[in-house]
Order: structure tokens, then C-alpha cells, then sequence
């Protein structure tokens, strides 16, 4: 599996909310970064952070939050994806937020998410 594969299926899961899954993909010691903007965003290490601190954490804040991956580049060890957030608010407010998302690949697993979007309309939903 080629690492474009891997970060296809990768959101896959994380559309279907196979949290089984998606563990699967990530190495244990994954650095996921995201932008101070977002809810609960920051620097979090390892899979235990991510999936039961920043996920849960960042997800209470929304009715509804879509990632839609559009286009796929990959570069030895990085694949690079661009897309769009879609999603609503606890206060029923709706969002479309484009995002920037950069894997970093090793052995097929993540080792390192960082998150490029434009937080602010993100955050005027809240």
C-alpha cells in the first residue's frame, strides 16, 4: 500500500467513525499538530492523546464536523492533502473552512499530522 492509500483509508475510517480503525494507522508515538485557532488545538503525542484528549475535546464543540479530502500529493514520505471542513455548531451555525492536512509516512503509519485552516471561521461558529 503506497502512502496515498494509507491516508485515503485513513479518512475513510475517520468518515465511518471507526475509531478501531483509525488507531490503526497511526504509529504510537504520532505527533499531531494543529493550529492554536481550533478548539482544544495544540501539539499532542502519542495515540492516547490524540484520540481520547484532542479529538473528543475538539468534537464536543460541533453538531456536525466533515472532513472532505479533495486532492492527494505525495513526496517520499509525506503525502499532502487538501480539502475542505463542512460542519455545525452547537449554536446551529454552519462552516466551510478549506484546510491544508501534511502526513508524515513511515512503515505505513502516521508519524506526524500537521493541520493548515482558516480558523477563524471555524471559531465564529462557536
Amino acid at each position: 500500500m503506497n502512502n496515498t492509500e494509507t491516508i485515503k483509508k485513513f479518512y475513510n475510517a475517520f468518515q465511518n467513525n471507526d475509531e478501531e480503525k483509525i488507531i490503526q494507522f497511526c504509529d504510537e508515538r504520532t505527533e499531531w499538530i494543529t493550529l492554536e485557532g481550533m478548539p482544544h488545538g495544540g501539539k499532542y503525542v502519542g495515540v492516547k492523546s490524540i484520540f481520547q484528549n484532542y479529538f473528543p475535546n475538539m468534537l464536543k464543540n460541533f453538531k456536525e464536523f466533515h472532513v472532505d479530502p479533495k486532492k492527494y500529493f505525495e513526496s517520499g514520505d509525506h503525502v499532502i492533502v487538501i480539502g475542505e471542513y463542512e460542519g455545525i455548531s452547537k449554536k446551529d451555525k454552519k462552516f466551510n473552512a478549506p484546510f491544508s492536512h501534511i502526513y508524515q509516512i513511515e512503515n505505513n503509519k502516521i508519524i506526524k499530522f500537521e493541520q493548515f485552516t482558516d480558523t477563524k471561521k471555524i471559531q465564529d461558529t462557536l
